[in-house]
């Protein structure tokens, strides 16, 4: 299906997902008919920072355009906040027709609630500034930490998901390495059942879980052990994101414990970095680890030129996720397409 853009449509971004918003704009190129084709352009953005440490933002002429803003989570993430915050108000002073933002990897998305005394929400506040003070009208969030967080902003943002885009990438070529009859999903606590709870069915296959208890808040959570059967089996952890690693190696020791077979971890969001900042550290302990097999992340977060000699990592893409979600926006079209396995065709880049 290929669409008439109804304006013309310029694509930004903020330093960090350029690279993103580039292969963004290249994966749109050929849904769009050849009489609009010249309408979709890559927008140039001047970043200047003073000595005081202020920023400007100049971007391009936008007048009349509608506007497409892509901004992930990538270090320095406050830094880079205030960086979308000024590319916005740039956008937003030079009579843009409209606005869509999106939120490959939403910044503070796992500070949406408080479930601790006296503690900051700054994904609700995040929504709020964005919303109120910026006038965006139109969101898109891939993957967020919790679903619910969509309803902080106002319009509710569109949630857009990668979980049949992993069952297909399971389905056509997992399975071509490993046996299905042998595969398990184990899920590593109750947010990963919620958010990835269709594939065992989707895919056919048994589950698990890793049993937790969390005495208090302060405190990580403590492995009790495993329900469901593993012993000789391929078990799969999806999650949303890796951070430094220690929760998955955790979860891995106690499935090696259990009798697993193999151990392969799935996450939406690869962020993959140490307290000091380092990424080569992290994917070194996953590639030197016995425990861990295979590692599948998805680009969300731009950073695949380190993975170049990491033996053990996969990445789908989701640029034709979010190309597919973008062109829709633009042209007033139903997301809901998305959400079905027949259509991952649309959207499939392996």
């Amino acid at each position: 299906m290929l669409f008439n853009l109804p304006f013309p449509v310029k694509i930004f971004s903020t330093r960090g997902s350029q690279d993103l918003a580039k292969n963004i704009y290249n994966a749109l190129k050929p849904l769009i008919n050849s009489a609009s084709k010249n309408s979709l352009v890559l927008g140039n953005v001047i970043v200047n920072e003073f000595s005081n440490e202020n920023l400007e933002c100049q971007v391009d002429n936008v007048r009349g355009h509608f506007i497409v803003i892509v901004h992930t989570q990538v270090p320095p993430v406050s830094h880079g906040l205030i960086e979308l915050f000024a590319l916005i108000d740039a956008i937003v002073n030079s009579q843009c027709s409209d606005i869509l933002l999106v939120f490959p990897y939403m910044p503070y998305s796992r500070s949406d609630r408080k479930n601790k005394p006296r503690i900051s929400v700054m994904s609700k506040q995040l929504a709020r500034i964005l919303c109120s003070s910026f006038g965006i009208k139109r969101t898109i969030l891939l993957e967020p930490h919790d679903s619910h967080i969509k309803h902080y902003f106002d319009p509710t943002a569109d949630e857009i998901t990668a979980i049949y885009l992993i069952a297909d990438y399971l389905e056509r070529e997992f399975f071509k390495l490993y046996p299905r009859e042998k595969t398990t999903i184990v899920f590593p606590d109750a947010g990963s059942a919620k958010r990835f709870g269709k594939i065992p069915s989707l895919l056919k296959i048994p589950q698990a879980y890793i049993d937790k208890d969390r005495p208090d808040d302060q405190e990580k959570p403590i492995i009790k052990g495993v329900i469901g059967d593993i012993k000789n089996r391929i078990c799969i952890i999806p999650d949303d994101e890796i951070l430094t690693g220690k929760t998955s190696f955790e979860e891995a020791e106690e499935l090696k414990n259990q009798g697993a077979e193999k151990i392969i971890l799935i996450a939406i969001h690869g962020h993959l970095i140490t307290k000091d900042k380092s990424e080569k550290n992290i994917i070194k302990k996953f590639e030197d680890s016995p425990l861990i097999e295979k590692i599948i992340i998805t680009d969300t977060i731009p950073f695949q030129d380190k993975l170049k000699d990491a033996k053990k990592f996969e990445v789908i893409s989701v640029v034709p996720l979010l190309a597919q979600a973008i062109i829709r926006t633009v042209c007033n079209e139903s997301l809901t397409a998305l959400y079905k396995m027949e259509n991952t065709h649309l959207y499939r880049s392996f």
